[in-house]
């Protein structure tokens, strides 16, 4: 029996219109099941990092084989917009092509391109993401952010590699529902991809994290969640301006130094 998460989903399903332009008359199946669900993921039913429904579920939804379903799930994954885990299920990524973000990656990975540049990028936007959310959060969202919050708090401590893991989580989800809370789905993919970056770009395990950092970082969480709770917009701004500040603060040392490697265990990093 399907939930009414996925009950809710199958209403969008059925209200999805094959994109114009192009005929489906003769389009294999697959590829229809294909066209679905980037129309899903694009529509913003499915944010970056989250799991598609099982795929007895989704095969349901979309009234389709699972044989067809697995078909077109193998091109998105061709495609990029999924990643497909064995053990965990099909999780959406970021829509941002390819063939723009595979050269970013190499840029990155080689050093060519100071990771400075991508924080002041991501500076910008989410000071305008917050402008954006503040002016009208719903009671689901604030929730979520609370919730975030609420296990930054819990883990904060950052004693072993597990709290440290849990901790980075809930902040990159923070972002992404700030993201979400704007009402931009490219701005959505686009905030997903820069975290992902920067959290590449950054490894590190807790023992050479620096022991304030956590929560330094916590109390700007903390004034981001009041501000955007009150919908007070210049509180919200300077909030989200100084969490930068501080992040550019520690990353001033690092400046032109190679980046930790990724043989560390427990590979962590900012959001």
């Amino acid at each position: 029996m399907i939930g009414p998460f996925f009950a809710a989903r199958m209403r969008m399903a059925k209200r999805i219109k094959l994109p114009t332009g192009k005929k489906s008359i003769g389009m294999k199946r697959s590829d229809e099941t294909f066209r679905q669900i980037v129309a899903l993921i694009f529509e913003g039913h499915f944010s970056p990092g989250s799991p598609l429904p099982a795929e007895r579920e989704l095969a349901e939804t979309l009234n389709v084989s699972r044989p067809t379903l697995r078909e077109a799930l193998n091109r998105l994954e061709a495609k990029g917009f999924v990643d497909r885990r064995s053990k965990s299920g099909n999780y959406v990524c970021t829509s941002i092509p390819t063939s723009l973000r595979e050269p970013i990656d190499e840029v990155l990975e080689n050093n060519l391109m100071p990771l400075t540049d991508i924080i002041d990028v991501r500076k910008i936007l989410e000071v305008w993401a917050v402008e954006k959310a503040v002016k009208s959060p719903t009671e689901d969202r604030l929730l979520s952010l609370t919730s975030c919050v609420e296990e930054m708090q819990a883990d904060v401590a950052c004693e072993n590699e597990e709290q440290f893991a849990r901790y980075r989580a809930a902040d990159q989800r923070f972002h992404q529902i700030l993201a979400e809370m704007t009402g931009n789905l490219l701005y959505v993919h686009l905030a997903h991809f820069l975290s992902e970056l920067v959290s590449r770009s950054i490894s590190m395990s807790r023992q050479i994290f620096p022991g304030d950092y956590p929560r330094n970082n916590l109390k700007r969480h903390e004034e981001i969640l009041k501000a955007v709770s009150c919908r007070d917009l210049e509180d919200a701004k300077t909030a989200m301006l100084e969490h930068f500040l501080q992040i550019e603060r520690y990353l001033s040392p690092r400046r032109g130094q190679p980046r930790v490697g990724k043989s560390r265990a427990a590979a962590t990093g900012l959001p």
